[in-house]
């Protein structure tokens, strides 16, 4: 009997040997390189964790990634010309406002989070677009509230570009409902416009540290 036990107990041992061997950093700490199709830019920080274990040689594996962004961007208008050049107004649009967007992922391989995976997401924005045309005599400025409800699907890949340092590539696709409120230039209210529907491709190349 006692034979047995020790036996069991070191069968117990080397498997948890050779499962730690398999056993890979479960967190990626990452931000936003290039997001093409987002109309709005701003700065964006990720943090990703698996769900399972992360020491499985032979079986896909789940993550959740919590992506918040914080928009603040300009856009510039045009405001007049001569025979010469084009004028234009660098910050007649500025937007400012946040982004959350959380994903679930399914990894095909062994070592996530790196490798093949496949995601789902939804999202919740809220930002205010404002335009101030500056050109005397004019009196188009307004300013816009978005409230934008999106879900999506798509796939990426996560790889170790050195170190422990990492490149997420994702692709997808992004639908999303669009609420919107305008106040005009002399109004002290916003009035509701109708609500929209936006689809979009989702593309997002991220730079991270897996630890």
């Amino acid at each position: 009997m006692k034979h047995i036990f020790i036996l069991l107990s070191f069968i117990l041992f080397t498997s948890s040997l050779y499962s730690q061997s398999f056993r890979v950093s479960k967190n990626v700490l990452s931000t936003s390189l290039y997001q093409p199709f987002a109309p709005e830019s701003g700065y964006t920080i990720s943090y990703e964790r698996m769900l399972d274990p992360g020491y499985s040689s032979n079986a896909a594996q789940f993550s959740y990634k919590m992506n918040v962004t914080l928009i603040s961007d300009n856009k510039r208008s045009r405001v007049g010309n001569d025979s010469i050049q084009v004028f234009y107004d660098r910050d007649a649009y500025q937007y400012s406002g946040f982004s959350v967007l959380p994903e679930f992922k399914y990894y095909f391989t062994w070592d996530a989070p790196m490798g093949i995976y496949i995601n789902l997401f939804g999202s919740y924005t809220d930002y205010i677009k404002t335009y101030t045309d500056v050109r005397i005599g004019e009196a188009s400025s307004y300013e816009k509230k978005y409230t934008k409800i999106g879900r999506g699907i798509g796939a990426g890949f996560q790889f170790k570009i050195f170190s422990d340092f990492t490149l997420d590539i994702v692709g997808g696709y992004h639908l999303q409902n669009v609420s919107t409120e305008t106040k005009s230039y002399g109004s002290d209210e916003f009035l509701e416009n109708p609500k929209e529907k936006d689809e979009n491709l989702y593309l997002n190349v991220g730079f991270g540290i897996n630890f």
